[in-house]
């Protein structure tokens, strides 16, 4: 199409792609959501049905994403990358989730002195097969579907016309809003952040597949094994949880100068591109908007 070709046609392609996902989201969760009522399903099994919504609208949208812009189907797939990106990716994921725990209590802290109430966990049981399915459905799918979106097109797209930086502080803002969740939105900005620079650094979306497969992993994992408290903090003695928090900020810190320092392509912002991915990506951005505004009250 004549819209996602042109010096325009990165950030439109990018924007186009997020508000896609969301429509289709919401779609796809309307309907999976009737047939949870109309079937009377509960527990475990509605929970799992609820979980495949967003990687089947992220699926179906980088299909139709790579239709609309005249792509082979090749555009889906990662580059390979090397090794020292996966160890970065990893050392990345084990800080994020331990060190920057705080900042995650420290905002629901904040929104719950305006009169918040944070949202139950409605995780399934991780008991017995609990586990594999967990991992399968909650950590793996979700990492390579987002990933495939946020970083591969969102995050490709929008840096060859916002610029590098830019788009790693876009891809990283439509990451967290698509979650919807309040109480998680400056953990899954950041989290976004540090993804979008393996992806710039490694010119590859396969290191925050591992980052974000690493991260949803230990939380189903530590919370099979009853390691996680009612807030999902860490539920150890307070000298354990300080020397994990401390080794998780070393860990953190010497994966983002790693990934800061190395030399790799760098794309230069062009004029009017930012504005290209809002007008674009605006029905997904305010949809998203309202679900976190009325996740509020």
């Amino acid at each position: 199409m004549e819209y996602f070709s042109g010096d325009c046609a990165p950030c439109r392609r990018a924007g186009a792609a997020y508000s896609a996902a969301v429509c289709l989201f919401a779609l796809i969760s309307a309907v999976v959501a009737a047939i949870i009522s109309g079937c009377g399903l509960a527990g475990d099994g509605a929970a799992y049905l609820s979980y495949i919504c967003s990687p089947l609208a992220i699926a179906a949208t980088v299909s139709l994403a790579c239709a609309l812009f005249g792509e082979r189907p090749s555009y889906l797939l990662p580059k390979a990358c090397g090794a020292k990106y996966y160890v970065a990716a990893a050392l990345c994921a084990f800080g994020m989730l331990f060190a920057l725990s705080p900042l995650n209590t420290l905002f629901i802290r904040l929104v719950e002195a305006l009169g918040y109430s944070p949202a139950q966990s409605a995780l399934p049981s991780f008991e017995g097969w609990g586990m594999p399915v967990g991992l399968l459905v909650i950590a793996l799918l979700p990492a390579v579907c987002e990933e495939l979106l946020f970083r591969h097109v969102i995050f490709g797209e929008a840096q060859r016309g916002a610029g590098t930086w830019r788009a790693v502080l876009l891809s990283a803002f439509v990451f967290a809003l698509y979650h919807g969740s309040v109480e998680q939105t400056l953990y899954q900005f950041a989290c976004g952040c540090v993804f979008g620079l393996l992806a710039a650094r490694s010119g590859s979306a396969l290191p925050s597949v591992l980052a974000h497969f690493i991260n949803n992993g230990a939380i189903i994992v530590l919370s099979g094994l009853g390691a996680l408290n009612s807030e999902g903090a860490l539920a150890a003695p307070a000298w354990a949880v300080g020397t994990i928090t401390a080794l998780a900020a070393l860990s953190l810190a010497g994966g983002l100068v790693w990934l800061l320092t190395r030399k790799a392509p760098s794309f230069p912002a062009k004029k009017g591109q930012v504005g290209q991915f809002f007008i674009w990506g605006g029905a997904g951005i305010a949809v998203m908007a309202i679900v976190w505004i009325a996740g509020l009250f």
